[in-house]
């Protein structure tokens, strides 16, 4: 299952939110799991949470994906945080992820509208 953290739910694991802890025990232990970090959403949560983006740097388990001219062209004249559309370019179908990914977040209803398979990792 391939699985994309948003800022939100990047910075619940930086506070110890159990179930985003568990995703990636999961990744780890199994390799059934494969987590997503897009680069501009960790940004984000790291200016909130700071050092959290060297600790996940240090990790295996996780995919960092850059913040490519795709993705710039699909924020362009969005509404919603570079961030939070870097995520969502990264849960889209793609070859390597033809079915797409899910976003795993604290925040559900922030997608709402946005056509794509959340997680809900709120405790």
């Amino acid at each position: 299952m391939d699985v994309v953290l948003d800022d939100s739910a990047l910075i619940a694991l930086g506070s110890g939110n159990i179930l985003a802890s568990r995703i990636l025990r999961q990744a780890a232990e199994t390799g059934s799991w494969r987590i997503h970090v897009a680069l501009a959403a960790l940004a984000e949560a790291d200016r909130v949470r700071v050092g959290l983006a060297g600790h996940l740097g240090m990790l295996d388990q996780v995919v960092f994906h850059p913040l490519d001219l795709a993705a710039v062209l699909t924020a362009s004249g969005q509404d919603r945080s570079i961030g939070w559309c870097h995520t969502r370019h990264v849960v889209m179908p793609s070859p390597e992820r033809p079915e797409g990914a899910r976003v795993a977040t604290v925040e559900p209803k922030e997608w709402d509208q946005a056509g794509v398979r959340v997680l809900d990792l709120s405790p």
